[in-house]
């Protein structure tokens, strides 16, 4: 099916294109097996990615509201709890991308929370930062406040189908505002009672991922080199867990010169190297080094640079790594790669946001079993059954990862049912939502 001109428009000109129709508010949802769209002029998408089949994946429903600033909400499976996942505030090129990346992310939070073992199912925010102000890196102040108070009033329409949080380009100070407008959201502000950035959770959970990487393999991360793509929320306390831990050296990279001298200041008087490049830079990736961390954006893994990639371990914080999940794994798998799936490694910030609906610890054990050994289900645990068994079949790590996910995701939730998918077709028939469209 071809592919509809409305997802050739920047963001901004989508909206514009909305606000023509008076659609200010619109949503897809499966309708009796169909992804069927609010408004007649959007049908063509909502037919578009139901063929195509690439990143839909009977995703339950995705919403999206028009305010000064654009904003979706993704949920693609809510048999073991609300959709559930963080708001990316993100630029797009096209509004394709937009969704796509929604698609993509709710989808692999999804498997994230499934591989967990909470009940939670997959959910994903994503905001459009080019159509206004309020969203650039930097902005502060009213104008960005606003925008995450909207974000939040709209979580409280999405009547809890779908729990937000912090992501990529979001801060503990836009949860607040979030939270002033809802209580559909985790990653509340700590004087707030929550439990704030979970940056720091998901690092060390990368760490024990890369642990039991270096351990299949019959090596000791003390003394190793590990490249790290990205020196953000995640990649900074990773690098400090990583020369908490004894590795020797560690090369990192980041887009933002802005930013440089506090990175490398935060790191004086180690073996550490910072590297500033573009956006399409990957050479990172392709240093002779024990491992690399992938701690940016998506797709970096892809046909052309797995071939270029020297070390033996892949294992990072990054979502969807690969650009073509039904290619890219056995091509890392061709290259003699060991790559453990971003969904695998990276759930402990989910984890913590999900704890912090029960109460606040201090050294909280329900997170320390998530690192530890003595669980079936750690991380460490876990990455090294998939590994041996990967090494056992010939199927790659995202292969067994996936059907497991796959499982454990479609289990429905002990006390609730599959109440989330009920939510949905409760909201998009209510009175209520229509007269928002």
């Amino acid at each position: 099916m071809s592919k509809p001109a409305i997802l050739d428009l920047t963001p901004a000109q989508f909206v514009d294109r909305l606000r023509q129709e008076g659609a200010t508010t619109l949503h897809f949802a499966l309708v009796d097996g169909r992804l069927v769209a609010s408004h007649a002029f959007l049908q063509p998408i909502a037919d578009f990615f139901a063929a195509e089949a690439d990143d839909f994946d009977s995703h339950e429903g995705f919403f999206v509201q028009v305010g000064p600033e654009s904003g979706g909400a993704f949920v693609h499976r809510t048999c073991r709890g609300p959709g559930a996942g963080g708001v990316r505030n993100w630029l797009y090129d096209s509004t394709e991308q937009f969704f796509r990346d929604g698609l993509r992310l709710s989808k692999g939070m999804t498997h994230k929370n499934a591989l967990a073992g909470i009940w939670w199912g997959g959910g994903k925010g994503v905001m459009a930062r080019n159509t206004g102000t309020g969203l650039q890196p930097g902005d502060a102040g009213a104008a960005r406040r606003k925008v995450y108070e909207e974000y939040g009033s709209f979580m409280s329409a999405l009547h809890g189908c779908y729990v937000t949080a912090e992501d990529v380009g979001t801060d503990v100070n836009d949860m607040a505002a979030i939270f002033s407008r809802t209580r559909h959201t985790t990653c509340i502000p700590a004087a707030l009672g929550g439990s704030g950035n979970p940056s720091v959770p998901t690092a060390r959970g990368v760490l024990r991922g890369l642990e039991a990487a270096f351990a299949f393999h019959g090596k000791d991360i003390v003394g190793s080199t590990v490249a790290v793509q990205g020196a953000g929320h995640v990649g900074m306390p990773l690098i400090q867990f990583l020369f908490e831990r004894g590795v020797a050296k560690v090369i990192a990279s980041d887009v933002d010169a802005h930013r440089a001298d506090d990175i490398r200041a935060a790191f004086a008087g180690r073996n550490f190297e910072l590297r500033i490049v573009d956006k399409a830079d990957s050479s990172i990736l392709f240093l002779d080094v024990d491992a690399v961390a992938p701690c940016a954006t998506g797709g970096i893994l892809n046909a052309a640079t797995i071939p270029l990639i020297r070390t033996k371990i892949v294992c990072g914080a990054a979502n969807n790594q690969l650009r073509d999940i039904k290619t890219d794994d056995k091509l890392l798998q061709k290259h003699g790669i060991t790559y453990l799936p971003d969904f695998l490694v990276n759930r402990m910030g989910i984890v913590n946001c999900c704890d912090e609906h029960m109460g606040i610890i201090d050294d909280d054990p329900r997170l320390e079993e998530h690192l530890g050994t003595t669980w079936d289900n750690a991380i460490f645990n876990l990455s090294t059954a998939v590994l041996q068994q990967a090494a056992s079949t010939g199927k790659t790590t995202q292969e067994i990862a996936i059907e497991l996910a796959e499982k454990r995701s479609l289990e429905h939730n002990p006390i609730y049912g599959h109440r989330g998918a009920k939510v949905i077709k409760w909201l998009i028939n209510s009175a209520e939502w229509k007269q928002k469209l």
